[in-house]
């Protein structure tokens, strides 16, 4: 495995357990709010030991490269996928990934084949994954129901009828027990399943964009997932209907940071603007179902970060929609929610689970209200470039920073702080 490889899965896993340990509190959002405390119109800034860390980012270039055109629709997109649990509540594992080009595509979602959708030029994509399976890998195979929905999008209405049709053909084809399956108001869907199999693939046109579905369940019953894809589809298509897809010769064009979220959170390099870019898929036994992926300088809206670590608590509740953006640089992300009272009510929930998970509090850093920074206890070699990690806010925005030490941590969250202030 050659270096690049092991700084995405470092990324990964770390992702993945920071996440994971912040979705459950996240699913709460919808608690009891806690009363905040405003701050002071501009607290001073000069006393703050940030070391070497630059608060002086600068503004983010203008966009000529559709490339980062279609990872930023993919975010765009996410907005218009629902969350598996809207669908079946008993799907409260999984997460999403973007799909801006053919070739991952393909690889996240292997019942879709590489052939009609590079050739048809689809120009962005969005995958979320769902099962009730608790183990955090991929489903097994008639223990478990499971829905992958993935949504592409393509440039005409006619390209898109003819790219669903030409991916369930691809999906018949692999199998000679194949057959073709109807779902129940859905009369342009193309479906198909093999025989005593308890996976039902179809995909769909809609308007200019491919809805896929893979649905999975405990038991051959073809009825039964029909059913499911039907549910699954009555709950996406309404989606699309609602959202404006950005027109081809636009996506050069589309700012990098049109909300100020990506100003606001600590950069890696001040000098170097985080282009968008989209994030690992997992450990490679497992590139089909992932738990968290999220792309790095990216900014997601509500629904997105309901599919990241909003799935509800295990009983399938359906979270609130608290969080209304979610910016993601490398293994730091801000969030913005409605209001001060907000934050400060999840921030008491997040230094509760903190603890209970047995994280180690470490010396936060001083002059920044409210701020918290432990070590992990259980930090892999993998994650050794993230064992520290802070929390601060200020205002609406909340953020996580990391770092290999204690000094570091405290002195990048001090620069996060400075930033969050500087733009308010």
């Amino acid at each position: 495995m050659n270096e690049q490889a092991r700084r995405a899965l470092r990324r990964a896993a770390t992702i993945a357990v920071s996440l994971t340990m912040l979705a459950g509190v996240l699913s709460g959002c919808g608690g009891e709010v806690v009363p905040g405390t405003p701050h002071a119109a501009q607290p001073a800034l000069s006393g703050l030991d940030t070391g070497e860390v630059s608060t002086d980012q600068g503004a983010a270039p203008a966009n000529d490269n559709d490339t980062y055109g279609r990872v930023l629709e993919s975010v765009r997109l996410g907005e218009a996928v629902a969350n598996p649990t809207d669908i079946d509540k008993d799907l409260v594992y999984g997460g999403s990934a973007l799909l801006p080009t053919p070739g991952r595509t393909a690889v996240l979602a292997p019942e879709i084949a590489l052939k009609p959708i590079a050739e048809f030029g689809m120009i962005a994509g969005y995958i979320v994954n769902g099962t009730d399976d608790p183990s955090g890998g991929v489903p097994k195979f008639g223990e478990s129901k499971a829905l992958r929905m993935t949504v592409l999008s393509f440039r005409e209405d006619p390209i898109a009828r003819l790219v669903a049709g030409r991916i369930a053909d691809s999906a018949a084809a692999l199998s000679p027990d194949t057959r073709r399956v109807d779902i129940p108001g859905f009369a342009d869907a193309f479906a198909v399943s093999r025989v005593r199999s308890p996976v039902l693939i179809t995909a769909v046109a809609h308007r200019s964009f491919v809805v896929v579905t893979y649905v999975a369940d405990r038991i051959p019953d073809t009825a039964a997932l029909a059913g499911r894809t039907a549910a699954t589809l009555a709950a996406e298509l309404p989606l699309l209907d609602q959202f404006q897809p950005t027109a081809p010769d636009k996506l050069s064009a589309m700012p990098f940071d049109g909300d100020g979220m990506l100003r606001r959170l600590l950069h890696p390099d001040p000098v170097k603007w985080p282009y968008p870019s989209v994030g690992p898929n997992g450990t490679p036994a497992e590139t089909t179902w992932f738990t968290f992926a999220p792309g790095s300088g990216v900014v997601y809206g509500p629904r997105a970060v309901s599919h990241l670590f909003g799935r509800g608590p295990a009983t399938g509740e359906p979270a609130r929609d608290d969080v209304e953006r979610a910016a993601f640089i490398g293994n730091w992300w801000l969030l913005r929610l409605p209001d001060e009272a907000h934050v400060t009510a999840m921030h008491t929930r997040v230094l509760a689970k903190t603890t209970a998970n047995g994280d180690i509090p470490a010396t936060a850093p001083e002059g920044v209200p409210g701020a918290a920074c432990f070590r992990s206890k259980d930090a892999t070699d993998n994650q050794r470039e993230t064992r520290y990690h802070c929390y601060i806010s200020d205002g609406r925005y909340w953020a996580v920073i990391t770092a290999p030490d204690e000094k570091t941590v405290r002195q990048r969250a001090a620069a996060q702080y400075a930033l969050l202030v500087k733009n308010r």
